[in-house]
């Protein structure tokens, strides 16, 4: 009795903590380029994030604010029409994961800055304007630390298959 009694008092005076840090750091800031294609159209951009919203108990961890500016382009291989122009849109950046790899969802608005030239009988100077709003949307991987390096790749509308590289701070 007085062997189990010892070990008794022995384990209430020991204390052991053994906690695992679940917290993550995200960046407020990330900054990034991007190029995407498909096939015969092409994009390539330029973005900022802005961390808005953390949030530990749920599928998302962090939501991002992302503006988007750059060009794109496409090729018609009959050689009688080509477009080409800028583009520019506003949205949100969910993640997900933990650590540094993340599953990135994306949705926004845009706007296309978007010249033709077609010759025509209808149009005799060939440049017509086709600019128009479009809905943005992504949906890809992300791997981005809490400070440095991003990579992020995916698909998207108006990104297309793309990847990107970037600074997060």
């Amino acid at each position: 009795m007085k062997k189990i009694s010892l070990l008794f008092i022995l384990l209430i005076s020991i204390s052991s903590f053994s906690q695992e840090n679940t917290s993550i750091e995200y960046s407020k800031n990330v900054v990034h380029g991007s190029f995407g294609t498909l096939i015969y159209l092409y994009s390539s951009q330029f973005s900022y994030d802005r961390l808005i919203k953390r949030s530990e108990n749920s599928f998302f961890k962090a939501y991002y604010a992302t503006a988007r500016i750059g060009g794109h382009f496409a090729i018609d291989l009959s050689g009688s029409n080509s477009a080409a122009g800028y583009l520019t849109s506003i949205g949100a950046t969910a993640l997900t994961g933990s650590g540094r790899h993340h599953f990135e969802v994306g949705l926004g608005l845009g706007y296309f800055i978007d010249t033709e030239n077609v010759i025509s009988a209808s149009n005799p100077f060939g440049s017509s304007d086709e600019s128009t709003f479009y809905p943005s949307a992504t949906l890809g991987y992300r791997m981005q630390t809490s400070k440095g390096f991003m990579f992020r790749t995916g698909f998207g509308v108006v990104e297309w298959a793309y990847f990107g590289f970037g600074y997060s701070f």
